[in-house]
């Protein structure tokens, strides 16, 4: 009896040539930018920052602006980064899944793109602010309801980009589930399906932006995983 030995089977053999360059991109990117989401979510909670669309972020703006500022620009710093990752993304499937790739890519670019247009929520804020401050005590009242009513258009730019981002996520799933992680790719199912249901029952029952909060939560952790294992591949 001859003694064989036993080659492990190669994770990147279905993608072909593989620019290692392209994986630790990817996986900086999908990791990078989920750390800065976390912090935003820790900038909110350590510092007690109102709900942006509470009427005490506008009453209270003076005192936070500083901290909504910090916050606003890491939670676009992080959308910016998911925005590449999809790129990259889309440049490690495009040879074993060019066409749900590319869709996939171009949804999760589109909801990037509008979370990332609502993302300095401080700069209209502050607008708000002044006219607030400026105004007399009968007027005041006005003032809330106009921004109130400003802070509808961008409630549904966030839902928008909030309702893209999962079925970004899900696209994406399905083309990792024919090669390159099928693990990977059955979690990014379920979470994206999970996150495109919750902003749904947003949109039909105009219920609390929790849900909404969610299906960030879940994009989250679909470029955290998924950039954990693009860096282990990388090094592979």
């Amino acid at each position: 009896m001859t003694n064989q030995t036993i080659v492990p089977a190669n994770p990147l053999s279905p993608l072909g040539p593989v620019d290692r360059r392209l994986l630790r991109g990817a996986g900086l990117t999908g990791t990078v930018g989920s750390l800065l989401m976390v912090a935003t979510f820790v900038f909110v909670g350590v510092l007690g920052l109102p709900d942006p669309s509470a009427p005490e972020s506008l009453l209270r703006f003076p005192e936070i602006q500083y901290a909504r500022a910090a916050e606003n620009l890491v939670y676009l710093a992080a959308i910016v980064l998911w925005a590449v990752h999809y790129e990259l993304l889309h440049g490690l499937l495009r040879v074993t899944e060019p066409v749900l790739s590319a869709a996939a890519r171009t949804v999760g670019t589109l909801g990037a793109a509008v979370l990332a247009a609502n993302a300095l929520l401080n700069v209209a804020t502050a607008t708000m602010s002044q006219a607030y401050q400026q105004a007399a005590e009968a007027e005041r009242s006005v003032v809330v309801l106009t921004w109130q009513a400003a802070q509808g258009v961008q409630d549904s730019l966030l839902a928008s980009g909030a309702l893209l981002l999962p079925a970004a996520i899900m696209l994406f799933g399905i083309a990792l589930l024919r090669g390159l992680s099928p693990i990977l790719g059955w979690g990014a199912v379920v979470v994206g399906t999970a996150g495109m249901a919750s902003v749904v029952v947003v949109v039909a029952t105009t219920s609390t932006s929790t849900l909404i909060a969610a299906s960030i939560l879940g994009a989250l952790v679909f470029h955290l995983v998924a950039g954990i294992r693009w860096l282990r591949l990388s090094r592979s």
